[in-house]
């Protein structure tokens, strides 16, 4: 954890809001060209601007995340937050705002976990996430149990 400056932290920060802008700007373009790439392009739609401005977004985010989490932890911190999420709710706009709020959380619990019980701070954040995961999956039953099951099918 004292591994983390406030440069870092300061970067994350910068990186964070420079992607909520860019999504609340773009949120209905974004939505359009993930979920029916070739509609959209019918529709007169970029999705090759949009696709790239996306891997950008994430190529910064996890660049920024990198010193924190660590390289191999970063892609659970990118997907158990959002897959939380997605047990919670069935609308797309509800997960964009869900998903981060539980990723800060996570980060936020696992590095104040990690300072006191002076353990890995990329490791701890990720079992705080998992914790939450696994907390939403029993509570929400089987409900949250079929939204999961149908990830697989989009």
């Amino acid at each position: 954890v004292l591994g983390v400056s406030w440069g870092d932290v300061l970067a994350i920060f910068i990186v964070s809001l420079l992607v909520g802008v860019v999504l609340l700007v773009s949120y209905r373009a974004f939505l359009f060209a993930t979920f029916d790439p070739q509609v959209a392009a019918v529709s007169g739609q970029r999705v090759t601007a949009i696709e790239i401005t996306l891997m950008v977004m994430l190529s910064g985010t996890i660049l920024v995340t990198m010193r924190v989490i660590g390289t191999l932890l970063i892609s659970a911190l990118l997907v158990i937050p959002a897959a939380t999420a997605r047990m919670m709710t069935n609308s797309f706009a509800k997960m964009l705002l869900i998903s981060p709020i539980l990723g800060a959380t996570s980060c936020f619990v696992g590095m104040n976990l990690s300072y006191h019980l002076d353990t890995s701070a990329g490791a701890t954040i990720i079992l705080v996430a998992a914790g939450v995961f696994t907390g939403v999956y029993l509570l929400a039953g089987r409900r949250a149990r079929v939204r999961v099951a149908s990830l697989h099918h989009v």
